[in-house]
Formats: structure tokens, sequence, C-alpha cells
């Protein structure tokens, strides 16, 4: 058997003992403590750096160090092994804060309350000598008369249906899940419960999960939690977290341990402060991109990221909760919203849903931008969607001082005429990174003040915040005194050069999607903007650098977090349930990764706004 050493974590003074070997990063998993790790623990993005206190572990690289920190004590945590009792500081600029996620959303109202689970009340006549049919024929026998017929009852009902007859005179409330062809009883009760009939939507997002606890005889939701989803710190992007899967040990498994145990926390959080038991909650739907949804499942995500980039499953069944592992009624059901092929999934099938785009009459399209970029065209005759792979530049990778949008991280940022920083932080705290919306932010306005130029290079204006650097030229955003991390937080032209490549990644995919079909920008009647991402965008700045489309600003519209706002349509009514079949059905997916125009279109993009100024009239108004 291994030896098990302790391992203890500051400043959370949490400590949990490990097997001997494990790297750091493992047992902080394992303790619950939120370190950042884009590449998954491989060594390939320095971000999780952390201070060694105490212990002699089996250091393997000391790659992204610098000999300063390695003086202080830094190693990676992931390259980091633990052979005896150790202490860990974790430092500020590597620890997951409190992330800023985005709950709310603009969608279009529900129609009829229809939801997949539903109650019935029944008052049943007692056997007799004479009436002696089972128990179960005498409550098929109630059904039909209210013209319910084929029902399908599980053991674990027929086992619980005696005693719960006799406890309240052969009065009980049915719970019905409609699960595809069937109506299934989930659940029976004593005495009339009609009144209280509970579901959840979720939203499995790469870096956050949303649960909302809906109110299923009314329609309202109750309530929201949010989190990170714990997988985060074994990788930030889908494929890192593919690659976990298939060639870590037991890495799947954990995967799908670390997503379905983040979706319990939020279950359990909702439940015990609204009052309910989880055997109340009967059902759940879920929308979320298919790696996401493979891990969750369980499903081998293998040949996602294989060509010709075949997932198990876009279309899944319905799933007994006790399955899956989700801790609501155990006899209640999950579903998964379709997904269109192995980049275009459940969340942007959601999206949909919520903004109606699927019936508008006039050409439409939908942006959701994250760690990857799915664009959508169309309108109720035809839809047409891509996925590029936009990179995490603007979730925190790919940039030295990039974060997630947690508290400390700059989302705003102006200058003035002599590049003086005037920002805003997440929390109103000391900064200790910048996140994508600042990022966004800061690049336009030293476009806008001539700071740099439209190669991203940053230009010699005589302001002290332009020196050379490690890798070149970058722009001192925050001196080290006004940090929380003590160091100067700077943007480097490499840095810019990731941020470039990844806007033109989503303008090409936008572009691909018009020249494929005939159209031109000015042609979209309609422009919505999904995700957390991109609720924070300023649409100006976005379009000056050429992000955005320059279209007319009364064209966008945000609807906030799509996915969970379609999973919920789901939930509430089933009719929407055919609609999402139906949307992937119509859809057509182009594959950009073999796609000569959009190598030419990413190519025309790598500039800022881009190589052809006249598609952007407003930044060439601004640059005249």
């Amino acid at each position: 058997m291994s030896k098990s050493v302790l391992v203890k974590f500051h400043p959370d003074d949490i400590q949990v003992d490990v097997k001997k070997g494990i790297s750091v990063l493992e047992a902080a998993i394992s303790a619950g403590v939120y370190i950042d790790s884009i590449c998954g623990g491989r060594g390939k993005c320095g971000k999780c750096k952390v201070i060694l206190k105490q212990g002699e572990p089996r250091v393997d690289s000391k790659e992204h160090l610098t000999e300063d920190e390695v003086s202080k004590g830094y190693v990676l945590a992931c390259k980091t092994h633990v052979q005896d009792d150790t202490e860990i500081l974790v430092p500020e600029e590597s620890r997951l804060g409190l992330h800023q996620i985005l709950k709310s959303s603009e969608v279009v109202s529900l129609g009829e309350l229809n939801p997949l689970v539903r109650k019935q009340y029944l008052e049943i006549e007692p056997p007799t000598l004479e009436d002696n049919v089972s128990d179960l024929s005498r409550v098929e026998r109630e059904l039909e008369e209210r013209e319910i017929c084929d029902t399908c009852v599980s053991l674990p009902m027929l086992k619980k249906i005696s005693k719960v007859l006799r406890k309240k005179d052969w009065k009980v409330t049915l719970t019905f899940a409609d699960a595809g062809r069937e109506s299934t009883v989930v659940d029976i009760e004593s005495g009339d419960t009609t009144d209280k009939l509970y579901g959840v939507a979720v939203d499995i997002g790469t870096t956050t999960v949303v649960v909302e606890l809906v109110d299923l005889t009314s329609g309202q939701v109750i309530d929201c939690e949010a989190d990170y989803n714990k997988q985060v710190m074994f990788g930030e992007d889908v494929l890192t977290r593919i690659l976990y899967a298939t060639e870590e040990e037991k890495g799947l498994s954990k995967l799908k341990k670390a997503i379905v145990s983040t979706i319990n926390y939020l279950i359990s959080a909702l439940a015990k402060r609204n009052g309910l038991r989880r055997r109340d909650i009967q059902f759940m739907t879920a929308a979320g991109n298919t790696t996401m949804v493979h891990l969750f499942l369980g499903l081998d995500p293998a040949q996602i990221r294989i060509d010709p980039y075949i997932p198990v499953a876009n279309n899944l069944p319905f799933i007994r909760a006790g399955e899956t592992g989700i801790k609501i009624n155990r006899s209640g059901y999950v579903y998964c919203l379709p997904g269109r092929s192995s980049y275009v999934g459940g969340d942007i099938t959601a999206d949909i849903l919520a903004t109606n785009l699927h019936k508008n009459d006039e050409l439409s399209m939908l942006i959701d931008v994250g760690t990857n970029g799915e664009v959508v065209l169309g309108n109720k005759d035809w839809m047409v969607s891509c996925s590029c792979s936009a990179g995490p530049a603007f979730e925190g990778g790919e940039v030295d001082f990039g974060i997630r949008a947690t508290v400390g991280a700059i989302e705003r940022v102006t200058l003035t005429p002599d590049l003086e920083v005037k920002y805003s932080t997440i929390g109103n705290v000391k900064p200790k990174g910048i996140c994508g919306s600042g990022l966004i932010d800061l690049l336009a306005e030293l476009f806008m003040h001539g700071a740099m130029n439209k190669a991203g290079q940053l230009e010699e204006t005589g302001s002290k915040r332009i020196r050379e650097g490690d890798e070149g030229k970058e722009f001192v955003v925050i001196w080290s005194d006004e940090t929380n991390i003590k160091k100067d937080m700077v943007l480097s032209e490499v840095d810019i050069k990731n941020i470039m490549r990844t806007k033109a990644a989503v303008y090409a995919s936008c572009s691909v999607l018009l020249k494929s079909m005939n159209y031109k920008f000015t042609d979209i009647k309609k422009l919505y903007v999904a995700g957390g991402f991109g609720n924070y965008l300023d649409v100006r700045k976005s379009v000056y650098l050429g992000l955005l489309p320059d279209v007319d600003t009364d064209l966008y519209s945000f609807i906030g977090n799509g996915a969970v706002a379609g999973s919920r349509l789901v939930l509430l009514d089933r009719s929407k349930l055919e609609e999402a079949k139906e949307i992937v059905r119509k859809m057509t997916y182009i594959e950009l990764s073999v796609n000569t125009m959009f190598y030419n279109e990413f190519t025309s993009a790598l500039f800022f706004p881009h190589t052809d100024i006249n598609l952007f009239p407003s930044a060439k108004e601004l640059l005249a």
C-alpha cells in the first residue's frame, strides 16, 4: 500500500492526506483548493505557480519559472510531486477567486406551461373480497378513468406502492415523467402533493455551471446557484480535457466525478435553502457543449478530437437520474439537449431556442464566444453553423496576466491622451489580472490612441508605460504597487498576437458562413451575442478591433446565459423538446478545419480591425 503524506495549503489552512508521489495540483483537487491550471497539469501554461513552504518534493520541471521565483521557493503545482508532509502557499495570482458568473438571460416568453413532468392526485377504492384486483391494477384502473394510459411503473415504485396506498386511506399522488414515447411513474406519495413539483435546468459550461431551481406548477424560477466547473483544474478547454480523459489513468472517471459533484453541490444548496428534499426534484434538463455532455455521462470523448470528429451521440435518450449520479429523485430523469456536431452542441441548440432564431423571418446570426467560438446563421427556413477554436485568450489563457472574470480582474479600461490608465475591477479590489472584456477595452484604447498599429505592434509615444520587455515591447497596465500581486502588470506584443488570432478566428467564422450562403454582413437583420464573455463586451470597441462585425449597433442583442434559458424552456414545455430536435435536423454544419475559405478569411483578419478597412467603416472613420 502506498504511503500517505499530509499536504497543507495556505492561506486557506486546508489539509489533506494523499498518496505519496502525487502532484501538488492533484492534492489541491482532492482538498478542494482551486489552483489555476489552463493546460490540465501538463506543464505547458505556467499558471499553477505555488510557493513551497515545507517539504522535499520531487520537482520535475522548472520551466516557466524565473531565477528569482525559484529562489523564492516557487514551483509548478503540476510538476511537483509530494514525497513527505508538505506545506504549500497558493499566491494570489494562482488562485481561482470568486467567478463573475452570468446567470440571467434575455429569453423568449414561455407560451404554454406543459412541463416534462406532472402530478396526478387519485382517490382509490380500497379492495374487498369481491373487488380483489392487485394494488397496481387498482391504480391503473383509476388512471384509465382519467384517460391516462400506457404508463410504465418501475420496480422501485412497485416495491413501495402497497404501503403508500394504505398510509392515507388510498389517497395518493403519482408523478409522471414524459420520457420519450411513454409516461413513466417516477414517484408515488401518500396524500395530495400536487402543489409541490420541481425541476432543475442546468448550464454545463466548460468553466462554470449554473443551476436553476424551477417550480413546475407555476413555471417560475425559484432560485439559482452557480460555481466553477470542478473540471477547470484538469484543463481550460475541451481538447485539454479530452486528452486528460483519454491519456491519464482513470482520467474520464475523474472528470465525470468532478462535474457530477459540481452539479450535486449546487442542487443540494438550492434544496436546502428552499426547504426541499432532493426527492422533490423530479427532472433535470441540461445544456452543454458536446464534450461537456460526454464527460458528464462518462462517454468516451476520444473521437471528438480525431478526424472526422465523430461523437458517441448527439441526440441522447432520457436517462434515469440514479444512473447518472445526479442526486435528485433517483427514479426521475435527466435529459441533455441535442447537439449538431462534435463542436456545435446542445448549448447552441439552447441559445437558438432562447432567441427564436429558428422562427425568424429575417436573416439572423448568433455568436457564442468562449474557449470555442460557435456561430449560427439562418432563419425559419434554414440554418448553417460552424465552430472555431478561439483559444483561451478571452478566458485568461495565452496572456501572461490574463485571468478569468474573477474578483480582482480588471474588466473595464480607458486611457487618457497621455496613456494613463483608468480601470475598474470585479469586486472593486486591487487588480490581480485582466479578464477578456478588460483585454478588449485595453487593446481598443491603445489602437484608438495610436499606441498600437494595425499589426498589433506597440508604437513609441514617449510614454514610460511602453517599454522593452523579455518578449519585445510591452505596455505597463498597472504598476506593481497598485496590484495585488506585487508585480508590474503588463501586456506584451506576444499577448496581443494571441488575442489577435482569437478575434480573427471568430470574425472569419462569421464571414465564412455568410459567404457560403451568398450573403454579406449588411444583410443581417438581427445579431445575437450569447455567453458570459459576450455579455460584458463593449460593442463599439469590439468592432474597432474586428472581433464583431461593423453593423448597426441596434441590431445587436445580448441574450446572456442562453444555455440555461433554453434548458429551462425544454423543462417547462415539452413542445420545446421537439423544437430542439427540429433545430438540430434543420441545421447544416460546416467543418472549418478543412475549409480553404476559412484559412483565407482568418489570414485577412489578422490585423486590427482587418486587412480590408472598408469592412469596418466605424474604425475607418476613427483612423481618418
